[in-house]
């Protein structure tokens, strides 16, 4: 079965990259922290910030020597062999499947108070993702001029923003006093989420021209995303009170409003829907890659590997993807089904991946400086379960559960050919 086209840039990479990782969460954290933690809240940012790099230099070696489409599930069947590989995946795509349609319904309450209009809760969740099915039908260099422009429309507004209130407002210092530790570890917990992401951009690997760039692609997307971050909490610090309860709501319209008086309301708004439709339209194709690798490897239905022959776009796995995220989004929206776990599914099992990718990097790599990596990975990765509590915990016994399941069900099934001996892709053009 054939690959993937080869047709992303570094440029368009990284805003692909940044379309990912800006998510929902930069809505909610950065105030929800700095309402618990006022100015110290900078600390669990810096702290993610720093102990997430080990974890991004595994995927960045990983990408680099080993661009497939099914990212994760790739390394781990290298690594560990097609038990693990598949337990992966299927991790992967639940993450996947829960956290787009989640992010999708948050963009859709904002719209929905922002606007005054209460049926945009579930209108804009089901259009965005019918918008960004569209565009991954269209192809990944038509997708990747979307995430461009909006990216670039997210960071100028936000950056604005920011400047504004430091402008108006003038620059608060952040306090060096040290929250307790419970607090603070509570925060750091929550704060992770905003440092995931990277993960997911990984399923676009092998569409890369030269996977050499990956690394430089997650260092530059890393940059921006912490400076991005470290304004918006400076620009709080300066303009908001940290008592005020908007914080835990919608902490950019309040800095917006102080910043901006009268057109806070619809530079939110704005930047509301910049964010929110840059990352859905970045998953939607990641999930689709994914879906399209598990596929070729044999662990989803053979149809999903079908590809449009003049662009080699797997239009088909698009659309599956498309339509089951619609159909949650629509359940999540009206209430059917639990908002709140689709967010903790796919929290909890994205941090489950980076320690997958983090693991396969220590067994692949080999002796020496790669250990001391993959040390630092390890605290960083035990530190946030022990941190996280149950829902954390709950996720590794997942991955724990699927994996002896496909381990029995793999001693029951004719051996095949893993994707590895398929898509050779071990090893970079020098």
């Amino acid at each position: 079965m054939s690959g993937l086209q080869k047709s992303l840039g570094g440029a368009v990479g990284t805003f692909l990259a940044l379309s990912t990782i800006l998510g929902s969460g930069m809505m909610i954290l950065p105030g929800t922290s700095y309402h618990q933690l006022g100015r110290s809240a900078w600390m669990p940012w810096a702290v993610a910030a720093v102990s997430v790099i080990p974890l991004l230099y595994c995927y960045a070696w990983l990408g680099r020597r080993y661009p497939s489409a099914s990212g994760v599930a790739h390394y781990s069947e290298v690594a560990f062999g097609r038990p693990a590989g598949r337990s992966a995946g299927l991790l992967a795509t639940l993450a996947l499947v829960a956290g787009i349609p989640a992010t999708a319904i948050t963009g859709g309450r904002y719209v929905a108070e922002f606007s005054g209009i209460p049926s945009l809760a579930w209108v804009f969740p089901v259009a965005v993702l019918a918008a960004a099915t569209l565009i991954g039908c269209l192809g990944t260099n038509i997708s990747g001029k979307v995430q461009v422009g909006l990216v670039l429309a997210l960071f100028t507004l936000v950056t604005c923003t920011a400047l504004l209130a430091l402008g108006v407002h003038g620059v608060r210092a952040p306090s060096t006093a040290v929250p307790p530790l419970g607090e603070l570890g509570s925060v750091l917990t929550a704060v992770y989420v905003a440092f995931t992401g990277w993960e997911t951009v990984a399923f676009t690997f092998e569409e890369h021209k030269r996977p050499d760039a990956i690394p430089r692609i997650f260092a530059a997307s890393y940059a921006i995303v912490v400076a991005l971050y470290g304004l918006v909490l400076l620009g709080l610090f300066s303009a908001v009170d940290p008592g005020d309860g908007a914080l835990d709501q919608a902490p950019l319209l309040r800095l917006a409003e102080r910043s901006l008086g009268d057109l806070g309301r619809p530079v939110t708004l704005a930047l509301v829907v910049a964010a929110i439709t840059a990352n859905v339209c970045a998953s939607v194709l990641a999930l689709s890659r994914l879906v399209f690798g598990m596929a070729r490897s044999g662990y989803l239905p053979a149809a999903l590997t079908r590809v449009r022959e003049r662009d080699g776009n797997p239009v088909t796995a698009v659309l599956a993807a498309g339509g089951v995220l619609t159909l949650i989004a629509v359940l999540g929206s009206t209430g059917v089904m639990s908002f709140q776990l689709l967010f903790v599914l796919s929290g909890g099992i994205y941090f489950v991946l980076y320690g997958l990718g983090a693991a396969s990097y220590t067994k692949l790599a080999g002796q020496g400086p790669p250990r001391a990596v993959a040390a630092l990975c390890a605290v960083t990765v035990v530190a946030v379960t022990v941190l996280a509590g149950p829902p954390m915990w709950t996720c590794w016994a997942l991955f724990a559960v699927v994996l002896a399941v496909t381990a029995v069900l793999a001693r029951r099934q004719p051996t095949a050919a893993p994707e590895r001996e398929r898509v050779r892709t071990d090893e970079p053009t020098r």
